[in-house]
């Protein structure tokens, strides 16, 4: 009698633990193959999600924003755990257009509570790479005016090496966005060989149409979206 029990328990414990293995891997299937909209009207027809309004619409937009085919790591959680709603919907952005690192990522968006600019354009500028990136973020450090190294020395005490470049750089480049405001073939070429090195080059070419200010150009296009909800980031503090 005892035997048939145990088997009874046994059984339904492992039917318990099979429904449950069925509807975890359903929903990464989905997630994977049917994306967003179909999880979530999975979620709202299993009640899930059905109570909670605001808490509804955020999750939504942060599963359509989620990087599916992004490599996530355990330093990418650790950060996003800690962030709000929208600051969320950026970390993904950036993660999936962008796809920069975890450290990386967080000096970006440290970048953009303090410093306004394209942002589209910066990015596009460090995503491009050419041989002749002569500028490191040490000597970039010790060219910039007293106000610039202010913002840098506020935010690069203790981090790593990937915080600290992207977020001097990032400097750098607000630096020369507001010496040559829209003129992108003297920021890029600037940001990328140094002053000297640029009218060197436009001594030698007669012009500032380099490979590099390009490539920077054709690639601008694909980092847009992260501008665009930066802009609207913006204009909602500003209410």
């Amino acid at each position: 009698m005892k035997s048939n029990e145990n088997k009874m328990g046994i059984s339904i414990v492992l039917t318990i633990v099979m429904v449950g293995l069925l509807i975890t891997s359903s929903f990464i299937l989905l997630l994977q193959f049917e994306g967003a909209e179909k999880l979530m009207y999975t979620l709202n027809s299993l009640g899930i999600i059905k109570s909670m309004d605001k808490e509804s619409k955020e999750l939504k937009e942060e599963i359509e924003e989620f990087p599916y085919i992004s490599v996530v790591s355990n330093s990418d959680k650790i950060i996003v755990q800690n962030l709000k709603h929208d600051q969320r919907l950026m970390y993904y952005k950036i993660k999936k257009h962008a796809h920069l690192r975890a450290n990386e990522i967080k000096a970006l968006m440290d970048l953009m509570e303090e410093s306004e600019f394209r942002y589209d354009y910066y990015i596009s500028a460090m995503k491009t790479e050419d041989y002749l990136d002569l500028i490191s973020y040490e000597y970039i450090y010790s060219i910039l005016p007293d106000e610039y190294k202010k913002l840098i020395n506020k935010n690069i005490q203790g981090k790593s090496y990937e915080y600290k470049e992207v977020y001097t750089n990032g400097i750098y480049f607000k630096y020369l966005t507001d010496i040559y405001k829209d003129d992108y073939e003297m920021i890029f070429n600037d940001y990328n060989m140094g002053y000297f090195e640029t009218k060197e080059y436009y001594r030698r070419n007669n012009s500032f149409n380099s490979n590099f200010y390009i490539r920077c150009m054709n690639n601008v296009d694909l980092y847009k979206d992260i501008n665009r909800y930066y802009i609207k980031c913006i204009n909602k503090r500003d209410i």
